[in-house]
């Protein structure tokens, strides 16, 4: 898997590397993911948090609290760019959830996992083999 968790903004100004293997690849359909991305979904690797250092002299926070789950959302992205890069969940503070579209190599990707599935766009179909919670993910 080696060099597979490394990534980058728009603009490369903003770099990451994951030292630690991806716990789980997740699709997202809350309304703030579908706001955050202008798509219907974002698409994550969850990562344990101590395993990413981010560099650049870009990175800027944005703090929201999630319209589905009521948390704090630390949403990191280029200051530069705009891309969004990773996202820190106030509920579980020992993980960090990478964009999957920053990866430099995101061919690997399978989502295993749909969250707030009660948000999805009707015209969206299920993806063969995820798990689908209607709401956030598992503790």
């Amino acid at each position: 898997m080696s060099g597979l968790l490394d990534g980058r903004c728009l603009c490369g100004r903003l770099t990451y590397r994951c030292d630690g293997e991806p716990l789980v690849t997740v699709v997202c359909h809350c309304k703030d993911c579908q706001r955050q991305t202008g798509s219907a979904f974002s698409i994550f690797v969850v990562v344990p948090r101590a395993t990413l250092h981010v560099g650049g002299d870009t990175l800027a926070t944005y703090v929201t609290v999630g319209a589905d789950s009521g948390e704090e959302r630390q949403r990191q992205f280029c200051s530069k760019c705009g891309s969004p890069v990773v996202t820190l969940l106030a509920e579980q503070p020992e993980l960090a959830v990478i964009k999957a579209g920053t990866l430099n190599d995101p061919s690997w990707l399978s989502p295993t996992l749909e969250v707030w599935c009660g948000s999805a766009q009707p015209w969206l179909a299920p993806i063969e083999n995820s798990r689908r919670l209607a709401r956030g993910l598992p503790a």
